[in-house]
């Protein structure tokens, strides 16, 4: 039985609402409740480590390829490991 568009496009937005809700609960478990300092765009997280690292942060400055929720684009999110 086909979908109709109406009910298509319920389920998209059902499912855009279920992953973003999922991935911002996956990110808060990743860096607890630390601020992030974004710093560029990235891909994946090996980007990050160098972007996140000395001189401008402290060895126990963790780097992860994020989503920014303000602009919705990958960033590195450099988090104190404390």
């Amino acid at each position: 039985m086909p979908l109709s568009k109406f009910q298509l496009a319920i389920f998209l937005i059902i499912y855009f609402l279920l992953i973003t809700s999922q991935s911002k609960i996956l990110n808060t478990k990743q860096i607890g409740h630390e601020e992030c300092v974004y710093r560029g765009r990235c891909q994946f997280s090996e980007k990050c480590e160098s972007r996140c690292g000395p001189p401008e942060f402290t060895d126990k400055t963790t780097g992860l390829c994020m989503l920014d929720y303000d602009d919705y684009e990958y960033r590195c999110c450099c988090t104190s490991n404390n």
